[in-house]
C-alpha cells in the first residue's frame, strides 16, 4: 500500500497575450485536456529548461531544494 502525500497548491494568476491564450486553449482541446493542465506542463518544462541552462539564480534553486528537503522530512517519507 502506498502512502500518498498531497501538497498544498497555490493559485497563480497570469495574464497572457490573446494569441498565446488561443494556442494554449487549442492545444488543450486537441488533446482533450484542461487548459490548466497544459499550462502547468508548459511551466514545468520551461522551469526545467531554465534550470539546466543556468538561467535561474543559484540562490533560488538552493531555496527550492531546502524547501523540498523540509517537506520530505516533515512527511516522514513514503512507504511502499
Amino acid at each position: 500500500m502506498k502512502a500518498v502525500l498531497r501538497e498544498n497548491q497555490v493559485k497563480l494568476t497570469v495574464s497572457v497575450p490573446p494569441s498565446l491564450h488561443v494556442l494554449l486553449r487549442s492545444w488543450a482541446q486537441c488533446e482533450g485536456r484542461e487548459l490548466t493542465s497544459v499550462v502547468l506542463q508548459c511551466v514545468e518544462l520551461s522551469i526545467r529548461q531554465l534550470k539546466s541552462n543556468g538561467a535561474i539564480p543559484t540562490g533560488a534553486i538552493r531555496s527550492y531544494e531546502l524547501a523540498c528537503e523540509e517537506r520530505l522530512a516533515a512527511g516522514g517519507g513514503i512507504s511502499a
